[in-house]
């Protein structure tokens, strides 16, 4: 007797499995120089993707600061990956980084600042309800108990590409 599941026909998709990169003006990565974003980055690049088409953003997370949580080398190692492969990148940091973030008593959260092409340092949010957080992010899939990369880096992606204009009328 036949298997059911050999009697049903699969489910033809109607969305291919991979998107098309060349209906895209931009393609952003978030880079940490660490080995998922190097090999995205070379990804889009084996694809075909042209290398001005692609923009790389580093995090900072510890916000222009002192080293607290990111090795002192990452934006210097960043800067060079990027700089090999001719792709651009910018910078972008919360306001204090994770300390600041992770210490806060009584603030709202810090604003984000982000590089553009421009050379402009731009500035978003920081504006918002006071709180506290007074708390070290803990090792859990909870992003309510691990907001380090909710805060420090999805937020400030989010942040930066709502904040350009640039952005406005064309597929990123």
């Amino acid at each position: 007797m036949a298997h059911v599941s050999a009697l049903i026909p699969p489910v033809q998709s109607e969305r291919p499995a991979f998107p098309d990169l060349r209906n895209y003006d931009t393609i952003i990565v978030a880079f940490s120089g660490g080995k998922d974003s190097v090999a995205c980055l070379l990804s889009l690049i084996e694809a075909g993707v042209p290398p001005e088409r692609i923009e790389l953003y580093h995090h900072d997370v510890d916000g222009q600061g002192p080293p607290f949580m990111d090795w002192p080398s990452t934006t210097a190692y960043c800067r060079a990956v990027a700089r090999e492969l001719g792709v651009p990148l910018y910078l972008s940091w919360k306001e204090g980084g994770f300390l600041r973030e992770m210490l806060r008593h009584g603030q709202p959260t810090a604003p984000i600042r982000f590089e553009t092409p421009s050379s402009a340092v731009g500035a978003v949010g920081g504006k918002g309800p006071r709180g506290t957080r007074l708390r070290f992010p803990q090792v859990t899939a909870n992003l309510n108990q691990r907001w380090c990369s909710a805060y420090l880096k999805i937020d400030v992606m989010a942040a930066l590409v709502r904040a350009q204009s640039r952005f406005l009328c064309q597929r990123t």
